[in-house]
């Protein structure tokens, strides 16, 4: 039997950037964090980025710093209307990467209503909307890649209902790769990354929080959005990865 003139090869950047060029991204939640290092990272592989958030004002940002290679426009991804109104005018996509950043954090019988209602429609319904909307204009070369959090996989008191979402996107992925196929889907999972997610604690607290997380990943540090975002352009050029849960956290979950 003669050998597969086809076979797979490691993808390089220069493979990645070749791939990506003149291609359409489309990334939600990347006005900050780990969509903004997405949006960046895409552009600077030649791609055309459409780039959708809540923050107009962050958004704005965003084209100040990336230029021509990206436009952008608001978007909610727990409305379904304001989902599908983003998507309309959407043509020729060739791949969707939504990342949503928004957690539960409390103890279970103190954790307000809206709270967890808030994390299950941005993470859950969220991520499912904007599949729902962009799937039939992707490329059946296209991909989809979704984002998740390590609480889903490494047990956290006071992250029960963040873990549930997180765990309920790896599943999400896993099904939608079986049904929307050839269109590959696959599903992200980020460890403790240095993001405006975590603003929210006082300065100090969080310093802590981030050296002793650090001193409990094997790497010896947090992670940053650009190590995140390496693997998601990843996932958009090799057409041989769908179905998968991946990890990108250090080690942490070991």
């Amino acid at each position: 039997m003669q050998p597969s003139t086809n076979s797979g090869a490691v993808l390089s950047t220069d493979t990645i950037s070749k791939t990506l060029a003149g291609s359409h991204v489309v990334v939600i939640g990347g006005s900050t964090g780990i969509g903004r290092a997405v949006a960046a990272q895409a552009v600077a592989a030649g791609a055309a980025v459409t780039v959708g958030s809540r923050s107009a004002a962050k958004l704005a940002a965003l084209r100040a710093e990336l230029g021509e290679g990206v436009s952008t426009r608001t978007v909610d991804v727990t409305d379904e209307a304001d989902v599908a109104a983003f998507f309309s005018p959407v043509e020729d996509l060739d791949h969707l990467v939504v990342c949503p950043g928004d957690m539960a954090n409390g103890s279970v019988y103190d954790l307000p209503m809206a709270d967890i209602l808030a994390c299950l429609n941005t993470k859950i319904v969220g991520q499912f909307l904007c599949v729902r909307h962009a799937g039939r204009k992707l490329a059946p070369n296209g991909s989809i890649t979704l984002l998740a959090g390590a609480s889903g996989y490494k047990a956290y008191a006071g992250m029960s209902i963040t873990g549930a979402a997180n765990v309920g996107i790896g599943g999400l992925g896993r099904a939608l790769a079986v049904e929307l196929a050839p269109i590959r889907v696959n599903v992200v999972v980020a460890g403790m990354v240095d993001t405006p997610l975590w603003d929210g604690i006082p300065a100090e607290a969080r310093e802590q929080l981030f050296e002793q997380v650090a001193a409990a990943t094997p790497v010896g540090r947090i992670g940053q959005p650009d190590d995140i975002a390496a693997t998601v352009l990843h996932l958009l050029g090799n057409t041989f990865v769908s179905g998968s849960v991946i990890h990108v956290d250090g080690g942490a979950i070991l």
